[in-house]
């Protein structure tokens, strides 16, 4: 299987049309790949310490494959998160994308998230992704866009820490 990062828009048109990221790339996507599009960090201040990664995974192999887990270039802790009844929480077993299926990271639903990171992640910065995969091999994703978005369907709970949440590891 050939593992390939796609993000479907620079960081650059993200930054000039201020807008929702588009699907142009999805086209050149080919059977045996697993990709990451539309992939966008939600911009944060040193007044929170986390932050959510968005985007779809598409599997264009014959084989269910799982999303275990993720690295960035940004220092902190990484979870995949899922929201039950409104409440974010770490999400056991990764996700798992159906052969020739996808899978939408979005506010409000399955995402990843960069926690006990309290520097700042501007707006227009780009963030480098390693996606780790149940079978041992890795996406590389490079430059996904840094842009302000509003929350999702979160509880982020009292004084802006996760409900019910409680950090297990550090990458």
């Amino acid at each position: 299987m050939r593992i390939r990062g796609l993000v479907a828009v620079t960081a650059a048109a993200l930054a000039l049309a201020g807008c929702s990221p588009t699907n142009e790339n999805a086209a050149e996507e080919s059977s045996g790949d697993v990709t990451f599009t539309d992939g966008v960090v939600r911009a944060k201040g040193t007044d929170k310490e986390m932050t959510g990664i968005f985007g779809t995974f598409h599997n264009g192999t014959d084989e269910d494959v799982t999303i275990t887990g993720f690295t960035s270039d940004v220092e902190g802790t990484y979870e995949i998160h899922e929201v039950v009844d409104g409440v974010m929480q770490e999400k056991e077993g990764g996700i798992t994308i159906p052969a020739g299926g996808s899978h939408e990271m979005a506010p409000g639903n399955d995402h990843m998230m960069i926690l006990d990171h309290p520097a700042e992640i501007p707006a227009g910065d780009v963030v480098d992704l390693t996606i780790e995969l149940g079978n041992g091999e890795t996406l590389e994703v490079e430059d996904v866009a840094v842009r302000t978005m509003n929350p999702g369907d979160e509880d982020y709970g009292e004084d802006g820490e996760l409900s019910g949440h409680e950090p297990e590891h550090d990458h």
